[in-house]
This record gives C-alpha cells, structure tokens and sequence, in this order.
C-alpha cells in the first residue's frame, strides 16, 4: 500500500508535466484546429485558419490568414478576410476556467458586402446564424424554454473568456452585387471594443465572438449606407435601360407580327419599362 501511494505521488508530477509539455509544444496546431471545428457550426459558413504562432510562455503572438467564407445564397468567395492578427494572452489564466485575452489588434481586414436575401445582407446572414447558434446553447433570448430551464451551473460549463481590448483598423469593405459586376470600395471605421466578458465573469468564446462581429457589422453598415445607395440608383438605372432596350425589341417584333398578336407584344414592352 505504501509503495502504491509513494507511485502515486510520483505519477502525478510526471503526469503534470507531460500535460504542460504537449500544450506548450502543440498550443498553436490546437488554436488553428479550435478555429477550424467550432467556427463553422457558429457562423455556419466556412472557416479556416492558415497558421497560429503564439508563445505559451510570454502569451504574445499572432494568427494568419482567417477567413470566413460567405453563407449560402451569396456569391463572393468569402465575408471576412485577414492576413494576420496580433493577440496577447494572460499567460497565467490559460490553465484557468475563464482564459483573459489582454488585447486583439486586428489591422487592415478586408470585408465583403453584399445586399440581398432574406437577413439583408450577408454580413446580417452572419449575425443572424451566430444568434441561432447562441440560442441553441441557451445563450440567445431566443432560446427554447426547455434550454432556459437549466441550471446556472451548466450554463456556464466549457471554457469562458474575457477581452480587455480589441481594436479594428485600416479595413475595408468591397461592396460588390452581381447585378452590376463592379465593386464599390469603402474604408471600414475604427473599431474598438473593451472588457468583453467581464460583467459576467467570463463569457462563451463564440458569444464573445459574435460580439466583435456584430459591432463589425454595424459599423460597415454605417459605412456603405450612402454608396450603397448611389448602387440602387445605378442598379435602378441600369435595369431601366434594359428593360427600355427589351421594350424597344419587342415594338420591333411586334411590326413584324399580324394584328393583335403586334399589338400584345407592344404591350409586354410597356409592362416590361413601366416596371422599372
């Protein structure tokens, strides 16, 4: 019994240590593989992460080459690009339940977007898929009553994060519909957002996330509001001049056909114009 106890006890520490010493050389193949899993089910698009190099030691380090693709029902290739991202850790807190995130500086994203479908955008498509997901894991208003009705406790289960800072500049949005097959450039706003998390003691990494998305949202709709109104009224006019040329190919037919059958495709022509 005492030799078991004695092995035991010596177990432990190696134990410990052999633990410290995976995380410590594989911290950044399980940030990219964190990113690349549990991103998709969020945002239900596609996400992938190029590369994460990040001291254990000092906390201190950056992620290359995020992007998250577009939902379905939208054309470009994706919503959100980035070459790289500064990240300083807590280095102390990364064994702990609630990991601290010092700071986030995110410089020159590149943002697609690109009106249309049900959410208005995608962008709001994003934001509206993250929503489900949070409601889902019984962290959204709109979750279920059966979801609202379990414990604190497991609420709060998983790992939890707070961000003392992030920080967004040099962006910029393309706005780009496939209508008009050119692409409007707009600088994206400075964006800065502090202690995420915090009130609550530590917040779910994808809620965390959804918060930084939704100000990124809000600022480049601020942000295209009047060019992409200068787009509808050159999308107003461009299908103006298509359907005036359709008109003017249907008065052409129209000559050439007997009687009534003229006279209805003159009439086409007119409904087509006197839609747009």
């Amino acid at each position: 019994m005492k030799k078991l106890i004695i092995g035991v006890l010596v177990a432990i520490p190696v134990i410990l240590i052999a633990v410290v010493f995976y995380v410590t050389t594989h911290l950044n193949e399980l940030v990219v593989e964190a990113v690349e899993t549990f991103g998709p089910p969020v945002t239900q698009t596609d996400v992938r992460l190029e590369s994460s190099d990040i001291s254990f030691f000092s906390g201190k380090g950056s992620l290359k080459g995020l992007t998250i693709g577009n939902p379905k029902g939208y054309q470009a290739a994706s919503a959100f690009a980035l070459d790289s991202l500064k990240i300083v850790l807590d280095s102390e807190s990364v064994a702990e339940d609630v990991v601290v995130i010092d700071a986030i500086d995110v410089t020159g994203p590149e943002i697609t977007y690109e009106p249309g479908g049900a959410a208005g955008s995608n962008l709001q498509q994003i934001v509206k898929n993250m929503e489900a997901f949070g409601a889902g894991q019984g962290g959204g208003q709109a979750a279920s009553t059966q979801a609202d009705a379990k414990p604190a406790k497991e609420e709060k289960s998983g790992p939890r994060v707070v961000i003392n800072r992030v920080t967004i500049s040099g962006g910029r949005i393309n706005i780009t519909t496939p209508l008009l097959q050119e692409t409007v450039e707009v600088p994206l706003p400075l964006i800065e957002l502090t202690d995420i998390g915090r009130e609550k003691g530590g917040i779910a990494p994808a809620e965390a996330f959804r918060k930084v998305i939704e100000k990124v949202v809000a600022s480049a709709g601020d942000a295209v509001a009047g060019p992409l109104a200068g787009i509808q009224d050159k999308l107003k006019g461009e299908l103006g001049k298509r359907a005036a040329d359709l008109k003017s190919k249907a008065e052409g037919v129209a000559k050439g056909l007997p009687g009534g059958l003229g006279e209805k495709a003159g009439k086409i022509g007119d409904r087509l114009k006197s839609v747009f």
